[in-house]
């Protein structure tokens, strides 16, 4: 089963922030957002594509966690918060699921967290994957996050290493594809993919169209994607 999606991440790009989006790209069955993008981009998508759009906050998503003067927090309409949840998508049947920010290097910042916290997190979605795998022989098809897992696609410096947890989680659930944003890619010489496991990790940034191959048992897939 082939599924097209759109991924972004990180940088509003002018390429999909288009009048064009719709004939370019109408045909994805939805579009996931890794973070640090603004409501309204999000909101721009899911209206021009018309097609959910599912999204973790990263690290610097100040429009949706600091909150719009007196109107309180903003979240993107039409739009779903994967952060810290597992969903089906309707209409394609694909299982998501989704961690927010990145790990703890700033005192005060909403979305950055510890790996205890992230741990956490995860643990509170077991029982809907274990439920998942009861009920549709695979626990998760789709990983979407803002930070990349312990060496996979990260960098050494504090603000930028990977999760340890999220390895974890990747060893435990074995979902086909983990998306993933927060590290920017400006040289096409740096890992954008790799493959650990059973996953291809792949950093979206600032875009990506994917070709999601699931299997009813999530094996066998293979990823194709355009910059």
């Amino acid at each position: 089963m082939s599924i097209p999606i759109l991924a972004v991440t990180d940088e509003a790009d002018p390429r999909i922030h288009s009048e064009s989006l719709r004939e370019r790209m109408g045909h994805v069955a939805f579009a996931v957002s890794c973070g640090d993008l603004p409501a309204s981009y999000l909101e721009f998508i899911a209206d021009a594509l018309n097609r959910p759009v599912y999204y973790v906050l990263g690290n610097h998503a100040e429009e949706l966690t600091r909150g719009n003067g007196d109107k309180g927090i903003r979240h993107p309409a039409g739009a779903i918060d994967l952060g810290g949840k597992v969903v089906r998508d309707s209409a394609t049947g694909l299982i998501l699921a989704g961690f927010p920010g990145s790990p703890r290097y700033c005192e005060g910042e909403p979305v950055q967290y510890s790996e205890w916290e992230l741990g956490v997190m995860a643990k509170k979605m077991v029982p809907r994957l274990q439920l998942n795998r009861l009920r549709y022989g695979r626990a998760l098809d789709l990983l979407v996050t803002h930070a990349p897992p312990r060496d996979i696609n990260d960098r050494p410096d504090p603000a930028h290493r990977g999760f340890e947890v999220l390895r974890r989680f990747l060893d435990t659930w074995r979902p086909p594809y983990h998306l993933h944003g927060h590290v920017h890619l400006y040289d096409r010489s740096q890992t954008a993919q790799q493959r650990y496991g059973d996953t291809d990790v792949i950093n979206v940034f600032p875009y990506r169209v994917l070709e999601l191959e699931v299997s009813p048992s999530a094996s066998g897939r293979t990823v194709a994607a355009s910059p």
